[in-house]
């Protein structure tokens, strides 16, 4: 399937019985079948950030959300698996022998990666990468990985310019880590987030990359802040889990009978939820859409990402964050007692979009950091 005869907000609707036909399996297997991941991959779901020399989509942010939300709203585990693999765009920070050995057999590579640091001892040949990285989403079903590492000199951490610690990302082989099968959870089942171990990996210069650098790739999309094209993809896949809550709710609603008669959706309180809840959602989205657009219409115009406009954009992750729990809380409430069986659709999406909010990216201490920056305060957070 070639990309050019789509564009990437078709994907959901495109996979969308494939996935659906992957359901039951990935809650028992705890993990994305492999031949969905194929189909995924094949489909470019995986090359939304890849550049286009690639065979990538090289697309803006603000619509590569989207394409995470439309997952979202089929399927928590496979968009929380897609926005974990979509690591295209460290073919325009590897240099262009990296870039060769990972994209070197025409295929578009599927990525697992983790924020979580290890430990860098550098050699002539390159690093000594060592440590554990836990909930490691797709990794089962990754061919590289992207670790993050810090470079330690003389026994202790190598600080850069700036004096922060130098911390890298490192591109292994899946056979250069070793995985532990961890991943025993209420929610999310099918993203196989085990744990992985890393002893001594050798990783060559050349696949060794760094976000404080300008991208090799002279574009829009890889000159802003590089972080901003990874962090808020959860809260994209949170919001399209809420939205589908809701939508399951009012269909449930309009033949649910409630112990006063009448139907759950004659009731004027399920009217106000859904109302409000729905209202909501759309502000929520339209708000982190619009901070994404900002950066995108930086890269555009050759202009830096300034640390006001990253304040806005984790701001708005927080109260997509926010809103989406409310709105979750609120659906399993108003589902009672069908909301507790396992195969009713609102019982996963509420798990699993529990799950999905637990990830540190949606910590409400990012608000605290974006009113830092606020009253012209460092934000005191890495990666804001």
């Amino acid at each position: 399937m070639s990309t050019n005869q789509f564009t990437p907000l078709d994907l959901p609707s495109l996979l969308a019985p494939s996935i659906e036909a992957a359901t039951d399996r990935m809650e028992t297997d705890r993990d994305v079948p492999e031949e969905l991941v194929r189909e995924l991959r094949d489909a470019g779901a995986f090359r939304l950030l890849t550049p286009r020399e690639l065979g990538g989509f090289e697309a803006p942010l603000a619509t590569v959300l989207e394409v995470y939300e439309g997952f979202g709203r089929l399927d928590v585990s496979v968009a929380w698996s897609v926005w974990n693999a979509n690591w295209g765009f460290l073919a325009a920070l590897l240099d262009e022998a990296g870039t060769a050995r990972v994209w070197g057999d025409g295929r578009e590579p599927v990525f697992a990666n983790s924020g979580m640091p290890g430990i860098a001892v550098p050699t002539e040949e390159g690093y000594l990468l060592s440590g554990t990285w836990r909930i490691v989403s797709g990794v089962t079903r990754a061919d590289w990985l992207a670790l993050v590492g810090v470079v330690t000199r003389d026994g202790g951490p190598g600080p850069t310019r700036t004096g922060a610690p130098d911390a890298r990302l490192f591109v292994l082989r899946r056979d250069q880590v070793s995985i532990r099968d961890t991943w025993n959870v209420s929610g999310m089942l099918g993203t196989g987030s085990n744990d992985v171990v890393v002893e001594n990996a050798l990783v060559p210069h050349e696949l060794v990359a760094r976000v404080d650098e300008p991208a090799r790739i002279k574009r829009p999309l890889y000159q802003g802040f590089i972080p901003a094209l990874v962090i808020p993809g959860c809260t994209a896949v949170v919001l399209g889990a809420a939205h589908a809550a809701v939508q399951r709710t009012v269909a449930l609603a309009l033949s649910k009978g409630t112990f006063t008669g009448g139907t759950l959706a004659r009731s004027a309180h399920t009217q106000a939820v859904i109302g409000r809840s729905q209202a909501a959602l759309k502000a929520a989205r339209l708000l982190l859409l619009s901070a994404a657009a900002a950066l995108d219409t930086a890269g555009e115009h050759g202009e830096a990402v300034t640390l006001d406009q990253r304040a806005d954009l984790r701001a708005a992750m927080s109260h997509a964050a926010r809103v989406s729990r409310e709105v979750l809380v609120a659906m399993y409430e108003l589902g009672s007692s069908s909301s507790l069986y396992r195969g009713d659709p609102v019982e996963r999406l509420f798990r699993d979009g529990m799950v999905a909010l637990q990830h540190a990216n949606h910590s409400a201490a990012f608000f605290e950091a974006a009113g830092r920056v606020r009253f012209g305060m460092d934000p005191g957070m890495p990666l804001f």
